[in-house]
């Protein structure tokens, strides 16, 4: 019966291939002819597309927050890192719990997967908020820069050059990446717009509206970036002062989240027979688990409750 059943599959493969190939043949000569007729044409009427020079940048969400931490062009290498972490993590819970609980490896190296793939996101979101706030403490100096250049009655293009010659870095690399695009045609406008999706913080982004308002309506720049910087400097103030009035509810916070912790590793250090029989069930690790990632949910969110966004 089964010798059967594959040969009529066989045979009805076969058909199928032959019906299809001969279908394709009754009008492969005629779109062929067609396919030589549009080329002709194209070549008589010179429809050659438009080619764009310029760089396409990435809009995946791998490739955003690599852009946001100054790392877009290793993209290719940044991918492979992270499918390489995956993969790593996923195996080496699965050995601990291969030897610890066998039952639960192949759960532990599905769990690995985005625990991995996780661990790296956050790596390279802890880069790109640190980028990000080096950034930010860059602007005002840099606006004020340009304020002086504007004044002196110099153009865009010869702003983003002095600012590409004597800032510093992160902030240089991005004005210097922005005068290549102006030096090569690129939109002004297009530039800004990119600069806007590598520098994330709103100070930057109403610089580029009051340069966009400033170019459709006119008006005095110079000024209105002079008072963009004071603004700036003025708001990092507040920011210090609520820091320094939530400095102690950030510790209280984390006390509280390293004490359990503490406790439990100064009761295995001191008195490990009370401890110790909990920690070989089976049951309890998972229990132990679930209480470690409950705490730093806990943790997170007391740390969150004591921060606040000026």
């Amino acid at each position: 019966m089964n010798s059967v059943s594959i040969i009529v599959f066989v045979a009805i493969t076969v058909s199928g291939l032959m019906v299809m190939a001969f279908a394709r043949s009754q009008w492969s000569d005629e779109l062929s002819r067609l396919g030589k007729q549009q080329r002709r044409l194209a070549q008589k009427n010179n429809d050659s597309p438009e080619v764009n020079i310029f760089l396409t940048q990435r809009t995946d969400y791998l490739s955003r927050l690599l852009s946001l931490a100054g790392l877009e062009a290793k993209y290719e290498k940044m991918r492979m890192y992270w499918i390489v972490s995956s993969i790593t993590t996923a195996c080496v819970l699965a050995l601990i719990l291969y030897f610890q609980l066998p039952e639960m490896t192949v759960v532990g190296f599905i769990l690995g997967l985005p625990i991995g793939a996780g661990g790296f996101v956050a790596y390279l979101s802890f880069l790109a908020k640190r980028r990000q706030t080096r950034l930010t403490e860059q602007l005002p100096q840099i606006l004020e820069t340009m304020a002086s250049s504007l004044k002196a009655g110099s153009p865009v293009m010869e702003v983003f050059k002095v600012l590409a010659d004597t800032a510093v870095d992160p902030i240089r690399s991005e004005f210097k990446r922005g005068l290549v695009s102006l030096q090569l045609g690129k939109p002004f406008r297009d530039v800004m717009h990119e600069m806007t999706l590598r520098i994330r913080t709103p100070d930057f982004k109403l610089l580029t509206h009051a340069i966009f308002i400033s170019q459709d309506v006119g008006g005095n720049l110079a000024d209105v970036v002079a008072t963009i910087a004071e603004v700036i400097r003025e708001r990092f103030k507040l920011r210090d002062f609520m820091n320094a009035l939530t400095s102690q509810g950030k510790a209280t916070a984390m006390f509280i989240g390293c004490l359990p912790y503490g406790i439990t590793l100064f009761t295995v250090a001191f008195s490990p027979g009370y401890i110790i029989p909990f920690l070989n069930n089976g049951v309890a690790r998972i229990v132990m688990v679930v209480l470690v990632i409950w705490e730093l949910i806990g943790f997170w969110i007391l740390m969150k409750m004591t921060t606040f966004e000026v």
